[in-house]
């Protein structure tokens, strides 16, 4: 008897269960981007969701990087979200280096016209050992057309930044004066701040930037 009211109790539980539709920003394209079982909002509020770059925009270059979403908000079975950052694949990044010979890392907080407040990690790759002079040079490029690109971008603008090739192709052809990288990446970006936007913490993400030489 006592089995019995165990699966019954199961059972119940899981009837009182709804599917979720989760989905993207609306001036991100407003799609579906994942299903979700739950009792209720309170138990998908806050929830965190990753899909890979390639699977949201169809850019299978973009592969080996991943979207973040956060739910903040849930209405009937429908769920919204905000971007709060991405990844690329730590493995590719470090097959990535032992194919060439030096590495470069630029940390940079990039601040939106609308009040958000992202990290952005950058990664760039030489064929060759470079001199202190140069890789300095190289540096300070990279985080000058960075900054320059981002700085009049709000915060759906941002998102857009960082999934397109685009992006990237500016920074290489911008630099190949100084040198001719061959692969440079936006490693990362996390969401630190949203102004007062959300009513909710964000990632204690450590920023290190490294200061203009």
């Amino acid at each position: 008897m006592a089995g019995e009211r165990s699966q019954k109790r199961a059972k119940d539980k899981w009837k009182e269960k709804k599917w979720y539709r989760i989905m993207a920003p609306s001036q991100l394209g407003g799609k579906e981007i994942a299903m979700a079982v739950s009792t209720g909002a309170e138990g998908l509020n806050g929830r965190i969701i990753e899909l890979p770059i390639s699977e949201f925009s169809g850019n299978f270059k973009k592969s080996n990087a991943k979207l973040r979403f956060r739910i903040v908000d849930t209405i009937g079975t429908k769920c919204t979200t905000i971007f709060i950052g991405h990844a690329v694949n730590d493995d590719y990044v470090r097959r990535m280096v032992r194919r060439r010979k030096e590495r470069i890392d630029i940390v940079k907080t990039i601040k939106t016209t609308d009040a958000y407040e992202f990290v952005l990690k950058i990664v760039a790759i030489t064929d060759n050992k470079l001199t202190a002079n140069k890789s300095s040079e190289l540096r300070n490029k990279i985080t000058e057309l960075v900054e320059e690109r981002t700085k009049n971008m709000d915060y759906f603008e941002f998102a857009r930044f960082v999934m397109e090739d685009e992006s990237v192709a500016e920074i290489l052809n911008g630099v190949k004066d100084i040198y001719p990288l061959k692969k440079l990446e936006l490693r990362k970006s996390v969401l630190i701040s949203t102004g007062e936007k959300y009513n909710f913490s964000v990632p204690d993400e450590k920023v290190e930037e490294v200061p203009a030489q």
